[in-house]
């Protein structure tokens, strides 16, 4: 008689849906902020019409990162995933109300950079979630 022992079979809680989610919000908040410099240099070459598109796309901005929390909060609870997308986020919300405060002030010392920093910061959550440690659990 042969004894034959089965591998045991480890089930993983990896992030698939939650993390969808969050790529789509983060395509989508990508799209949104890399569209600002964009206009501001249209608006800056004497296409004056460009500003009426810059300030409510500002504006809004935030409240798409507001969803994006709600998805990185998803991603890490009950997905499985990281905690540090959604303490991000909550960095870019600030960063994001911060930049309207000082934009509609004309405050073009921390506009700019802060503006400069919010497009890295997206462009990179975007670019690390399509990487294949964004899809692995996260480390208890």
């Amino acid at each position: 008689m042969t004894l034959q022992l089965k591998p045991e079979r480890r089930t993983h809680r990896r992030p698939r849906a939650t993390l969808a989610l969050l790529r789509i919000l983060l395509l989508l908040h990508t799209a949104l902020v890399v569209a600002q410099p964009i206009l501001a240099g249209y608006f800056l070459s004497g296409e004056v019409d460009a500003m009426a598109w810059h300030g409510p796309i500002g504006s809004s901005l935030f409240l798409i990162a507001m969803l994006q929390l709600v998805a990185a909060v998803l991603y890490r609870w009950p997905g499985g995933g990281r905690l540090w997308p959604a303490l991000a986020t909550v960095g870019l919300i600030v960063a994001e109300l911060t930049q309207v405060v000082f934009g509609y002030a004309q405050n073009f010392a921390v506009h700019v950079p802060l503006g400069t920093a919010i497009v890295i910061t997206v462009l990179w959550m975007t670019v690390w979630s399509f990487r294949s440690s964004a899809r692995q659990e996260a480390k208890k």
